[in-house]
């Protein structure tokens, strides 16, 4: 009986202590979430690229999203949809898709608007990284020597989600690496954004208003009121100012046929009925 009493005694001091550990931990974990939900607005940063490494910096951005997980994958994994509501790319399109990896077709405006940046990747399928959500983009061709692409997702909880974008591209042009991550992480800032616009603007109107409340520096309705293919906080890229002190970038050599982009096949579809007419 006096065993059994000690070894009930014992149970219940582990759960006591269980109890009063928990919420410790969820707020250890939920610091980050804390920090962007603080701030209101991505946070850049930038990570050493390695495999292979690089002088250039990776650049990233991450944000609190005021949406559910599944909702957030699926604005990500909508590569053919980029073009309309993230102002760091110009253009995107699916070109194939195989056992679950999108071949994507990208172009991104870099240093300032001074250059483009084109590439194929192959974007997998979300993967498991500890509580992460993980969406990489591979290189495979175009006019840069290496793009890489990597979102993260974390559900924070039901209705909120943690959302980061790390970006590196190689573009082949003689100017500094610090310029490159620098307008790197400034791409990334714009995507995660863009990805929250459209996921919150997407949200019931009763979550709206609940939503654009709490956010903070938020005016009421300013959420519910931005159009879904032109979110209020999407901004070209390059500003007049910033323009006029890059320097041009050198004219790039002469494409041959496997270094040009994908042909548009609705463009070309379209130029051939032009001509039966």
């Amino acid at each position: 009986m006096k065993k059994l009493w000690s070894l009930s005694l014992i149970a219940f001091s582990l759960a006591v202590l269980a109890l009063s550990l928990s919420p410790r931990m969820a707020r250890a974990a939920d610091a980050e979430s804390e920090k962007l939900a603080s701030l209101g607005k991505a946070l850049r940063y930038t990570l050493k690229t390695t495999g292979p490494a690089s002088a250039i910096d990776t650049g990233g951005a991450a944000i609190l999203v005021k949406a559910p997980l599944p909702a957030v994958r699926k604005l990500v994994t909508s590569y053919g949809s980029y073009k309309t509501f993230i102002s760091s790319f110009d253009q995107s399109r699916v070109l194939a898709k195989r056992k679950g990896t999108s071949e994507v077709y990208l172009q991104v405006p870099i240093l300032n608007g001074a250059a483009h940046i084109w590439t194929v990747a192959d974007m997998s399928p979300p993967t498991k990284d500890g509580a992460d959500e993980v969406i990489s983009g591979r290189y495979k061709r175009g006019n840069v020597s290496d793009f890489r692409a990597r979102w993260r997702l974390r559900a924070v909880d039901e209705h909120h989600t943690i959302v980061k974008l790390e970006l590196f591209v190689d573009p082949k042009l003689p100017f500094p690496a610090s310029v490159v991550t620098t307008q790197l992480a400034r791409a990334a800032d714009k995507a995660v954004t863009a990805v929250r616009t459209r996921a919150q603007a997407a949200a019931p109107a009763s979550a709206q208003a609940s939503t654009t409340a709490a956010a903070p520096g938020a005016s009421p309705g300013a959420a519910a009121s931005a159009p879904a293919t032109a979110p209020s906080g999407s901004a070209p890229v390059a500003q007049a100012g910033e323009q006029n002190l890059t320097p041009a970038a050198p004219a790039p050599p002469p494409e041959s046929v496997s270094d040009r982009p994908p042909a548009d096949g609705d463009s070309v579809r379209r130029q051939k009925d032009m001509a039966r007419r």
